[in-house]
This record gives structure tokens, C-alpha cells and sequence, in this order.
């Protein structure tokens, strides 16, 4: 407001004028034109003077006139009001707020955004990285111990019995016992078929050899079969080799009968284990050391840490766990759009409940946002309130003045003709 603007440069090249034209009808006092220039001067001036008065009222006093101005400083708390009611009833009504929200649509946005590739990556790695946040600020060692005593309440009430015969059951299913069978078939093939399978078996035999030649008759015997060359070690382990693979080759084909009496022996065998009552209590002593003596909370924390340190080191492209995790949410995420894309009716219950927060968002925003303005008004003082509002209004402000001078004139000029013409 304190600044020289086209306004006061206009009033006082007018008052200039007004001076300059004063002084002329003095030097030539029957000069109707010098007297018709002044006369517009004057009107000029005094509408020009009028209005400044009239505009700088609003704000201040001009000139330290006391009555009827600085009427915005006087009703600021009218205007406040005012301003915060205006605020209330045109831009944040409750029904405007309402149409606004429906008229958005903001769930088929959101799915169209999410359809995007580079968004979906954006939303699973920023899920990413606030579970691994949380996972840095976890207590593992308070985890442990708190899930450690419930699931030593649940073992110690378990029955060993029942839980070997849980095991059992599980285990001589058909396809875990398929699995059993052809897990041990192949590792014997790789254990064998190699280069070094037929001098492992050669090594057993001379093993074997050594054991029976300590003494005695047993040991007489293999002398005369190795001295006669009836027993060749090496020529017995290339049968023996042989003759295995051959056998191995067999269980290894699921229609065989080779493999299906391994199966039923490694059913049997399981059945057998169970039937023990050395089995039994061997899982009782197990369970009672394994809670009383604290193994159980080491392997606890053990396993919740090793997972943890996992996921937290490398959590990029190298950690597969990182990557596992990612595609498990990606894959959610995916399911959600479809299932939200073809079922009409639960999309329109997840909009009804997006409406519904972002009403009651939108409503308690309003408020927050109303005492935000009422107090960042209130804080001002008179001159930072004045510059607030004369900032906005500040050109029509000047072309209110210049109007003043403007029009001063123009009436000026058409009075002083009047007055002629009647004169």
C-alpha cells in the first residue's frame, strides 16, 4: 500500500497542471481557454483527491482522519467472519464436498492406475520397504521368548504317541513315500554311477577282506581263494557294480515291482519305528529336553533371525526371498483388480466404503480446515491483514483513483460549457 503507484503519479502530474494553468489565468485573466483547462484541472483534482481518500479509508486514516475510516482494520472481526462463512458455504459446503466425492469415481481410477506396470512395481516395493522398516525395529529375541512359551504349552500337552502316529500317517502317503523311495534310488545312482562307484564298492570288499583276515579258518580260506585266483577283488567288484546299477536302474521305474516292494518296505519300516516303545519314550525324554533345557527358544529365535537377517540383507534383485515376497503381492495385487473388475457387487461395497471415509474425511477436514483459516486471519496483524487483501485488489484499487481523476475531469469540463452557456 506504501508504494508510488500510477495513481499518485497521475493525481500529482494533475495537480501540477492544476498549478501550472492557475498561474496562466492569473498572467491572462480573459483567456476562456486557459480558464476551461484549469476548471478541468481542478475537477480533476478534487475527484482524483476524493477517491484516494475514499480508497486509503478502507485500510488507514488518511491524513489522520478519524471518523469512518480504517474500516477494514475496525471490522476485522466482521470481515473474518465473514470471510470464513464465505469459505464455509461456497467452497466447502457439505453438499458440494458430497457431489465432488461421487462425481470422482476415485476406485476406477485407482485400478486404471494400478494397472500400469511401473505403478504396481511403485506400490510393491513401497510395501517392501515398510515391512522391512517394521522388521528393523522388531524385538526378535521378546518374539522368541513370548512364542516360545505358547508353543511349549501346545508340545508339552501333545501326546508323542499321537503325534508319531501324525508323523507316520504323513509320511506313508503315497506320494510322500513315492518321493522317499525315488529320493533314495537317485541318490544311490549318483552315489554310484560316477566315476569313483566302482572303486567304492572295491574298497568295501577289500574292507570286508581285512575283517575276515585276522585269523582262524575264515582267514585260511580267503588265503587259498586269493592265492588259487578264485577270488579277484577287482573282477568282484565290476560284477558287483554292474549288477547293482542294474538293480537301481529297475527301482528307479514306478511300474516295477522292485519299487513297489521298496515302498512297502519303507512304509513297513516307518510302521515298525512307531510300534516301539523305545521310539515312544525316546520322544517323550527329546520333548522335555528340548523345552525345559531352552533349545527350543534358541531354535526359535535362530529361525525368526536367520529369516530376518535374510530378508534385510541384499533386498534387491539378488534375494530371492525379496523376489518371492514381491511376486506373492504382485500376484495379490492382480487378483484384487480381476476380482474387483467382475464382481460388481463387492466393487460397489469397496466404493461404498471408500465414499463413506472419504466423507467422513472430508467433513472433519472441513473443520480443521475452517480453524486453520480462522487463526491464520486472526494471527495477522492490521497492516499484514491490510496488504493481504490490498494485494489482491491492489489494480482496481489504482483504477478506482485514476477513474477519479478521470472522470473529475470530464465532469469539469462539461459543467465549465454548462456555465458558459447559461452565462
Amino acid at each position: 500500500m506504501n508504494k508510488f503507484n500510477t495513481a499518485d503519479r497521475v493525481l500529482c502530474i494533475v495537480f501540477v497542471l492544476f498549478l501550472i494553468f492557475l498561474g496562466l489565468r492569473i498572467v491572462f485573466p480573459h483567456n476562456l481557454f486557459l480558464e476551461f483547462l484549469l476548471f478541468c484541472a481542478e475537477a480533476a483534482l478534487v475527484g482524483g483527491i476524493a477517491d484516494w481518500f475514499a480508497v486509503t479509508a478502507l485500510f488507514k486514516k488518511p491524513l489522520g482522519f478519524p471518523f469512518h475510516t480504517a474500516i477494514l482494520p475496525r471490522r476485522r472481526t466482521q470481515f473474518i467472519n465473514s470471510c470464513i462463512k464465505m469459505l464455509q458455504t461456497e467452497f466447502l459446503s457439505k453438499k458440494k464436498i458430497y457431489k465432488r466425492i461421487c462425481n470422482a469415481d476415485l476406485l476406477s481410477k485407482g485400478l486404471i492406475w494400478l494397472r500400469q506396470p511401473e505403478n504396481k512395481k511403485y506400490l510393491v516395493r513401497t510395501i517392501m520397504q515398510f515391512i522391512v522398516e517394521k522388521i528393523r525395529k522388531l524385538d526378535l529375541k521378546a518374539i522368541a521368548h513370548n512364542n516360545c512359551s505358547k508353543l511349549s504349552t501346545t508340545v508339552m500337552n501333545e501326546s508323542m504317541s499321537e503325534l508319531s502316529s501324525k508323523l507316520i500317517d504323513v509320511l506313508t502317503t503315497t506320494q510322500n513315500s513315492q518321493m522317499a523311495v525315488d529320493k533314495g534310488v537317485s541318490l544311490l545312482r549318483n552315489y554310484f554311477t560316477d566315476e569313483d562307484g566302482e572303486k567304492r564298492i572295491l574298497s568295501f570288499i577289500e574292507a570286508y577282506q581285512r575283517q575276515y583276515a585276522k585269523g582262524g579258518v575264515s582267514s585260511f580260506m580267503l588265503s587259498i581263494a586269493l592265492a588259487t585266483n578264485t577270488l579277484d577283488p577287482e573282477e568282484l567288484a565290476q560284477i558287483i557294480h554292474r549288477r547293482l546299477l542294474k538293480i537301481l536302474e529297475e527301482a528307479s521305474q514306478k511300474d516295477s515291482e522292485l519299487y513297489s516292494s521298496l515302498v512297502d518296505l519303507y512304509n513297513n519300516l516307518l510302521h515298525q519305528i512307531h510300534e516301539n516303545e523305545e521310539w515312544t519314550n525316546s520322544l517323550n525324554n527329546l520333548c522335555d529336553n528340548f523345552v525345559t533345557s531352552g533349545t527350543l527358544e534358541k531354535i526359535l529365535y535362530n529361525s525368526i533371525k536367520n529369516f530376518c537377517d535374510y530378508l534385510l540383507s541384499n533386498s534387491d534383485e539378488s534375494n530371492k526371498l525379496h523376489l518371492a515376497i514381491e511376486e506373492i503381492f504382485s500376484t495379490e495385487i492382480d487378483n484384487c483388480i480381476d476380482k474387483l473388475n467382475t464382481n460388481n457387487e463387492f466393487k460397489a461395497k469397496i466404493n461404498r466404503f471408500i465414499m463413506d471415509v472419504l466423507h467422513r474425511t472430508a467433513l472433519k477436514g472441513e473443520d480443521v480446515i475452517l480453524e486453520l483459516a480462522r487463526k491464520f486471519l486472526e494471527g495477522l496483524s492490521d497492516k499484514q491483514l491490510n496488504e493481504l487483501v490490498y494485494g489482491k485488489v491492489e489494480t482496481d484499487m489504482i483504477w478506482i483513483r485514476l477513474n477519479g481523476s478521470i472522470v473529475g475531469g470530464t465532469i469539469g469540463a462539461v459543467a465549465f460549457w454548462i456555465l458558459q452557456l447559461t452565462n
